[in-house]
């Protein structure tokens, strides 16, 4: 029974590792989060004991038996989350480099107790002092990498622009794990000769404070990137606001010189009236009713408007006819930059799909109000030509480099909102509907964020001081 509850206790080190390899994929889970949950909570522990009863009854190396445990886990991640292989292997990886932290700085913690350990030798098994150590270890690791895990890895992993950096980032905590499993000593005494207990009661702790570092690094240049593309984005709104309040101001100094002279106009319209010259009266008319026919107003906010109005000079270059039906008002309740981002990859993606069909088949149909208080709706189809292949996640693959970013960055909008995107081709028609809530938890969000650069400022100011 001891030797089973030792087995049991240094396989229980998956446990922790769980939660490392799971904190930073919550959003794109195939199931429910409290499902996954119920079943990691059923299957892992069961399998850990299966393999520990294993173990202590036929006398196994635990290493073998580790890795049966870590391949089991690696299986159940794979098939619950809905990511490309390349995230996996990086989450996968820094996960289990964690818990391989864990193992080796309990063994080097407890070393004086561990070179009494009589299966050490044969089965390289830990002693209960240092399976408990390595659980109490993974737990400061926890803490110390909650926010990496929960914040800034979420944030990498829903970035777009950088999505082919996972083909290879996941090299750097692979790499990470086969150094710590080098350092791990052939026998515990070992690391009582000269100072090696010493040396790596100080090294091995840089590894997991290195890759800290690094992820922050790449966290913190990503955001910022991020803040320079939405920069961009908002100027490239105010052009167009710029744009339609120039020709809202033509428009109104038009009508005001219509009303100026609106009585003097009425006397002409009488007199063709009255003669019967309804061509003259026609042609007279014309200039008249064409500032009214040329300036459209879609919707009540104006920087949807600005947008809106854009996509629809493209649209009337490319000749394609554009079925509006923006009921917005002033305010919405996300922020104006998101929601316009999304509206104009939506409509450039639907402008070039519809670019390559006849004239006569071009249309464009745009539908957004809002739902409730706290809810906005927005649905855009157009008849596209040939075949749609849907990836895994959800959205069409495309076939050109460069194209299709459009679509994950509206899908990432719609997360950060807690909102649903829902895309279906039927009859030859594409067709996305999208749901949208209120802003007020991306904005704590944003605002924690905030606070933690400000808090990580004034830390690297009084280290340089």
């Amino acid at each position: 029974m001891d030797l089973f509850i030792r087995y049991a206790m240094e396989l229980a080190i998956i446990i922790p590792d769980v939660f490392f390899i799971f904190l930073p994929v919550t959003r794109d889970l195939r199931w429910r989060p409290r499902f996954i949950g119920c079943m990691s909570a059923i299957l892992l522990p069961s399998f850990i004991l299966l393999t520990a009863w294993a173990g202590a009854a036929r006398i196994w190396p635990v290493i073998p038996t580790l890795i049966l445990n870590v391949s089991f886990l690696f299986l159940w991640f794979f098939f619950s989350v809905k990511l490309s292989l390349g995230k996996k292997l990086f989450c996968f990886f820094n996960a289990i480099m964690l818990g391989a932290f864990c193992l080796l700085y309990s063994i080097v913690v407890t070393v004086p107790y561990e070179g009494k350990n009589e299966f050490w030798a044969s089965v390289r098994l830990l002693s209960l002092r240092a399976s408990v150590t390595a659980l109490g270890l993974s737990l400061i690791v926890g803490v110390v990498f909650l926010w990496t895990l929960t914040v800034e890895l979420p944030r990498l992993l829903e970035e777009e622009r950088v999505s082919g950096m996972w083909d290879f980032l996941f090299i750097v905590p692979l790499a990470a794990l086969l150094l710590i499993g080098w350092m791990t000593p052939l026998h515990p005494q070992i690391l009582l000769i000269g100072r090696s207990r010493s040396f790596l009661l100080v090294l091995l702790p840089l590894i997991p404070l290195m890759l800290l570092l690094f992820y922050h690094l790449l966290w913190w240049t990503v955001t910022k990137f991020s803040e320079s593309v939405r920069l961009q984005q908002e100027n490239t709104f105010l052009q167009m606001e710029g744009k339609r309040y120039e020709a809202l101001r033509s428009y109104m100094g038009e009508t005001r010189a219509i009303r100026h002279d609106f009585h003097n106009h009425l006397l002409v319209i009488k007199d063709f009236a009255r003669s019967g010259e309804t061509e003259k009266l026609l042609e007279y008319l014309s200039p008249l009713t064409e500032t009214e026919e040329r300036y459209v107003k879609y919707s009540a906010n104006r920087a949807v408007d600005a947008v809106a109005a854009h996509y629809a000079s493209l649209a009337e270059i490319q000749h394609t006819s554009m079925n509006w039906k923006l009921q917005l008002p002033a305010h919405i309740p996300i922020r104006e930059s998101d929601y316009c981002s999304m509206l104009g990859n939506l409509l450039e993606n639907a402008l070039r799909a519809v670019s390559t069909l006849s004239p006569e088949q071009r249309r464009v149909s745009v539908i957004s109000s809002m739902l409730s208080d706290n809810m906005l709706g927005l649905a855009m189809d157009n008849p596209f030509s040939g075949e749609i292949v849907f990836e895994k996640n959800g959205l069409p693959q495309s076939g050109r480099k460069g194209h299709g970013i459009g679509l994950i960055s509206v899908m990432n909008t719609v997360r950060r909102y807690g909102g649903s995107m829902n895309i279906k081709t039927e009859n030859g028609v594409f067709s996305v509907e999208i749901l949208l809530y209120h802003a007020a938890k991306q904005e704590k969000a944003e605002k924690t964020q905030s606070e933690f650069e400000t808090h990580n400022k004034k830390v690297r100011e009084v280290f340089l001081l």
